[in-house]
């Protein structure tokens, strides 16, 4: 087998041959050109037992056949080999929401200048999506990509983890097929709880100037799904209103029986006239209740 040159971006490459006859050596270059859609072969650089090959010299059927023979020993030494990076995907998605967010895995020729290595891609699992599932053409150190998802709309969290395979092969490649190994863990759904559904601020209108501060509160919100469940949140005002300045943390993740306090604020605009004003501060996040509304009301008296 011809070794590989080092340079990635070489389009031609030439590999050296001799035949002894009676009369001494024939000696002759046989290239491989990669410039083409496929690999191109070809004899040059000639030079008989006597000399440079001219014209007038002929050259001898044994020595034709070595030169056809060179060329087919090229071709068949042009196997691709398949070299992945990763190995192993890991991904952990929530039960039933769907797709995950994809991973890649390359696939490089890592076989000899002139080889082509054009894989397909399998999986074992109806649930793992490979995009795109082929990759046509990787010349020597020349690599593609695949994009992995997982779908866990069907997926249950009382089987998890899950284990499935993605399988690449070329029949041309001499390591054929090789294996992505992938572990699935499934968490079970958060649930969204709030300990207040209302809270209710108070404020004294000032015979002039702004309004005094006034106590912030806080909400206490709890993943109370199971162990290894995991509340991605994010607090949401419905109205916008201005009055309502302030809510933090706005977003945050909570696994399975975690808590954690909001604190809220709010100051009445300078020229807010006595009445009743309300609010609705939405917390949401994938769940089995997606959603908890907590009402903000604010009294100027």
């Amino acid at each position: 087998m011809p070794p590989a040159p080092l340079a990635q971006n070489l389009q031609t490459q030439d590999y050296e041959y001799k035949l002894q006859v009676p009369q001494g050596y024939w000696r002759w270059k046989t290239r491989i050109d990669v410039s083409h859609t496929a690999p191109f072969f070809s004899v040059r650089d000639i030079v008989s037992p006597f000399g440079q090959l001219r014209d007038n010299v002929p050259i001898p059927g044994t020595v034709v056949e070595a030169m056809a023979q060179s060329i087919t020993e090229l071709q068949q030494a042009l196997a691709p080999l398949i070299l992945l990076s990763p190995t192993t995907l890991t991904f952990t998605v929530d039960q039933g929401r769907g797709f995950s967010e994809s991973e890649e895995v390359s696939v490089t020729n890592s076989g000899v200048y002139g080889s082509l290595l054009s894989p397909t891609l399998t999986t074992s699992a109806p649930y793992v999506k490979i995009m795109p599932a082929q990759l046509g053409g990787l010349a020597f150190s020349e690599a593609g990509l695949a994009q992995v998802s997982v779908d866990s709309t069907n997926l249950l969290a009382t089987n998890s983890p899950y284990a499935a395979t993605i399988l690449v092969q070329d029949p041309n490649a001499t390591n054929t097929p090789q294996v992505v190994s992938l572990a699935v863990v499934v968490r079970p759904l958060a649930q969204i709880s709030v300990n207040v559904t209302q809270l209710t601020f108070y404020a004294s209108a000032p015979l002039d100037g702004p309004f005094s501060p006034i106590p912030a509160q806080t909400v206490t919100l709890s993943n109370v799904g199971p162990v290894g469940s995991l509340l991605s949140w994010q607090a949401v005002k419905l109205y916008d209103t201005s009055w309502l300045v302030s809510y933090n943390p706005i977003s945050d993740e909570l696994v399975g029986g975690a808590s954690e306090l909001v604190n809220i604020v709010v100051q009445p605009d300078p020229c807010m006239p006595r009445g009743t004003y309300n609010e609705v501060l939405r917390f949401t996040g994938y769940s089995t209740n997606f959603e908890q509304d907590v009402k903000i009301t604010l009294i100027i008296s």
